[in-house]
């Protein structure tokens, strides 16, 4: 039989649903064509109906054939981890001796903790587990950690790589001189939504969520225009005459959708520990902080604000990198 590689994921493909699903396609369509050993697809979760199966690589579904998922785990000569669970499952157990690359795409640590920092009595966030990371970036031949800044996980491993994502900027935007505030993430704790409470905002995110901020937080909506989200039309609601970005997640690792909004002329009030070397002034870690930045944002005029979105749209480029990335990801999977 032919030697093959799995390269297994929790998304990707026509169905996106964040940030490490785009990461996923962009190797789909930039690492997997120059791969030395075949590659397979390997996503762990049942192939949905709306799935369009033209990847251009073979792909296998766990919800289909648990079975034979499992199998061609146990078989493959390596097993790379683009994006998983951040809880243990047993083809991933099963294997430790396989795994060659592990993507961390999350500090958990950071992520769980959320709560806490933002003094908030419940959380919502997904099921995490330290020890799994732990155990992942200790097993993993080659980790590697995808966000901006140097990774600060819980335990500090010398064989972690850094490997950022790349946004390519396309459309360059001058800055667009409104005072509505746009959010387009999941209402993950740590993307501190509540921090829009009081102002006229629109969001682009699950209705369902919004529910459960209203419901177990008290969060006052009634200021929200909340379109459900859908990333083929993601384009059209940073097209949308929103001036500022609600870009202030907490341990935020890169933030596709903060590169997306300043592309298209947002200007971003950023948490304090994201892109950290740069020298920012709009920056909030509390919803008192936020509505401050929010309030001098108000008062700036058009060529201040341009003059504020321009050099960090320009410090931001040096991450509009994908040969550099190519590069250095194919160099660990084809060794």
């Amino acid at each position: 039989m032919e030697k093959y590689d799995i390269y297994y994921s929790t998304g990707g493909g026509s169905v996106i649903g964040g940030g490490a699903d785009v990461w996923v396609n962009d190797w789909i369509e930039n690492i997997a064509p120059h791969l030395d050993t075949k590659p397979i697809l390997a996503i762990h979760r049942t192939r949905p109906p709306e799935f369009k199966d033209d990847l251009g690589i073979e792909v296998v579904w766990q919800g289909d054939d648990v079975k034979g998922f499992g199998e061609l785990l146990n078989n493959a000569r390596r097993i790379n981890i683009l994006h998983g669970y951040y809880s243990p499952h047993r083809y991933i157990t099963d294997n430790f001796d396989k795994i060659h690359t592990a993507g961390i795409h999350c500090n958990v640590e950071q992520a769980i903790k959320a709560t806490l920092v933002l003094d908030l009595e419940k959380s919502f966030h997904f099921h995490m587990e330290q020890a799994w990371e732990d155990t992942i970036v200790e097993k993993a031949k080659y980790p590697f950690w995808i966000g901006i800044d140097k990774p600060k996980l819980k335990n500090n491993y010398d064989h972690l790589l850094h490997i950022p994502n790349f946004y390519e900027f396309k459309h360059n935007k001058d800055v667009v001189d409104n005072n509505i505030v746009g959010f387009a993430a999941r209402m993950e704790t740590r993307k501190c939504p509540h921090f829009l409470q009081g102002i006229k905002s629109e969001l682009t995110t699950d209705p369902k969520d919004v529910l459960w901020w209203k419901r177990n937080l008290n969060i006052d909506t009634t200021d929200w225009k909340i379109y459900k989200f859908n990333y083929e039309f993601l384009g059209k609601f940073y097209n949308r005459d929103w001036g500022i970005s609600h870009s202030a997640h907490i341990f935020e690792p890169f933030g596709y959708g903060i590169f997306q909004a300043i592309d298209y002329g947002k200007l971003p009030i950023l948490a304090q520990d994201w892109l950290t070397e740069y020298d920012y002034p709009f920056r909030a870690q509390s919803p008192e902080e936020f509505k401050e930045q929010y309030e001098t944002i108000c008062k700036l005029s058009t060529k201040e604000r341009q003059d504020y979105l321009v050099p960090l749209r320009d410090y931001l480029r040096k991450f509009d990198n994908k040969q550099q990335w190519v590069e250095q990801l194919l160099k660990l999977y084809n060794e």
